[in-house]
């Protein structure tokens, strides 16, 4: 597989030293399914993180990179936790192409109905063996109508008719081509009238583009067809999909007859039963071609999404810049917040002095409901700072209309809101503060030294109140903490313009995240206890 490497439980790597080298033991860990069903599951996430949704005209990337994600989770996924399950057969085509017939035929009993109402196959029905029939029931989220039998070639192939790919019913073509997406091989059916169609060859690319079996039938094949025959040959080449075609004559059959003779199809049945036997004797690996395909199909998603940063990456530069927005600038611009509410100065004279009695300290101290407004007003003075320095920002930039720059302040204001009420939380809740003998007024003391150095007095003071509070290490932590608050709500204020004025939210932080996972996925890729 590409990219990936034998797997090695124990070697030896060479270091160099100079004109000498030595030899070191080194222990490399066998990666097993489960590694790799994490790195898949990963990747998945990562693609999801892309901020790709917003980008107008850019709908085609999007689905490539929704496609990858469901081939990840309702196909690789699941089939790499039962490896040795049946493959899956999906008879597909446009309308009219005979695919009922075709099954019922291959399997030798009428399973599913054919005839000249359309669409005669309304829901996709699945052929498989007795003790396996309840897994069938839906396939990549879509309820299926199962019928059992009983020809050992059902414990390793599972057989599904499909709708119509051409449907003008939309919800039957989504289940075509959901049944394509989960298929092992494709058994593609067209007819000497339909296998120039536009839509049936949009779907046909599809199914090659998974990099699974593709059968090509031809069937009602008239004495007058062998051009129509040698022209699909030839428009499969030029797509780059060449590949035999099975030809399967016309044949008169009374009527409600549901199957045409064996020997008609005899061709095709001998192509499942190769699929089959190549599996058998480890010559092909359906899963893993797909694997290496998805992998591959990524690679192209992210080169696109980062040509599409490349693009946008001077207009994305140039809000930024207008924003002044940086992640770690709320660190060096904290003097933005002063006053408190409350004038700790004669808190600070406390210091030094000696007293005698916790309640000496106590009687000297703010009352509690002096403190309670002190918290509240502090807390406001940072909310009012940050929708502050965002409304200076997006006034300097004037970058979007009046009625979208409420709605960002808005936002902005209700998220700094929640920052600061869960920072003014996580802090009380550090053990040093709830220990103390007045949690609340050591909060306030903590947050105001956020925003400035304390005085040497009001260190003793605290540790009066707090013995175990060292305030040259616990502030800087404390700070550290609003900071980590505050960012996402800076982020946020710079996603939202960004988006608006570039169209593009890409980030290099996104794409770096999705190649990682990619090459970590490759990295385990060997199958090594397949």
């Amino acid at each position: 597989m590409s990219g990936s490497t034998a797997p090695r439980v124990d070697g030896w790597a060479d270091i160099g030293t100079g004109s000498a080298h030595a030899r070191i033991p080194e222990i490399v860990d066998e990666p097993t399914r489960d590694d790799l069903a994490g790195d898949l599951e990963y990747l998945a996430s990562s693609l999801e993180t892309l901020p790709i949704a917003d980008i107008r005209e850019n709908d085609r990337l999007i689905a490539r990179r929704d496609w990858i994600i469901r081939t990840i989770r309702d196909y690789l996924l699941p089939r790499m936790g039962e490896p040795t399950a049946p493959l899956i057969v999906v008879f597909a085509g446009p309308t009219g192409a005979g695919k009922s017939t075709l099954l019922n035929s291959v399997t030798g009993a009428a399973h599913t109905l054919a005839g000249p109402l359309r669409p005669t196959t309304k829901e996709p029905l699945v052929l498989s063996s007795e003790t396996r029939a309840g897994e069938y029931r839906h396939i990549g989220g879509v309820v299926c109508d199962v019928v059992t039998g009983r020809a050992p070639i059902l414990e390793e192939l599972v057989l599904v008719d499909t709708p119509d790919i051409d449907s003008t019913a939309v919800e039957h073509r989504a289940m075509a081509e959901t049944m394509i997406d989960n298929a092992d091989v494709v058994v593609y059916v067209s007819s000497a009238l339909r296998y120039a169609d536009l839509v049936p060859w949009e779907v046909l690319r599809r199914a090659h583009s998974r990099g699974v079996p593709v059968i090509q039938v031809m069937n009602r094949i008239r004495g007058s067809s062998g051009g129509a025959l040698a022209d699909y040959s030839s428009r499969l080449a030029n797509e780059g999909l060449a590949s035999d075609i099975v030809a399967v004559h016309e044949h008169h059959i009374r009527p409600g007859a549901q199957t045409i003779p064996p020997a008609a199809v005899q061709d095709l049945r001998d192509r499942l039963v190769s699929v089959v036997e190549a599996r058998r004797a480890g010559e092909a690996d359906v899963v893993r071609s797909v694997f290496d395909t998805t992998v591959e199909q990524t690679r192209h998603v992210i080169d696109d999404a980062a040509a599409l940063l490349d693009v946008t990456g001077f207009a994305t530069s140039h809000v930024k810049n207008l924003l002044d927005v940086d992640l770690g600038r709320i660190g060096v611009r904290r003097e933005n917040v002063k006053g408190a509410g409350l004038d700790l100065r004669p808190l600070a004279d406390l210091g030094g002095r000696r007293f005698r009695t916790k309640g000496m300290i106590r009687r000297r101290l703010p009352s509690s409901a002096e403190v309670d407004r002190s918290l509240t007003l502090f807390d406001e003075s940072v909310i009012a700072a940050v929708d502050a320095d965002v409304r200076r920002q997006l006034h300097a930039g004037g970058l979007i209309h009046s009625e979208e720059r409420k709605q960002v302040l808005s936002d902005a204001h209700l998220a700094a809101r929640t920052a600061v009420t869960r920072w003014r939380s996580e802090m009380g809740a550090l053990p040093a503060v709830a220990s103390s003998n007045d949690p609340p007024l050591v909060s306030l003391i903590l947050g105001g030294c956020c925003f400035d150095m304390p005085d040497g007095r009001l260190e003793e003071v605290v540790r009066l109140l707090a013995p175990a509070i060292d305030l040259s290490e616990l502030a800087p932590d404390v700070a550290a903490r609003l900071v980590d608050r505050l960012v996402p709500v800076y982020a946020g204020v710079e996603y939202r313009v960004v988006s608006r004025m570039t169209l593009d939210t890409l980030s290099r932080r996104s794409i770096d995240r999705v190649k990682a996972s990619r090459w970590a996925v490759i990295a385990r890729s060997s199958f090594a206890d397949a």
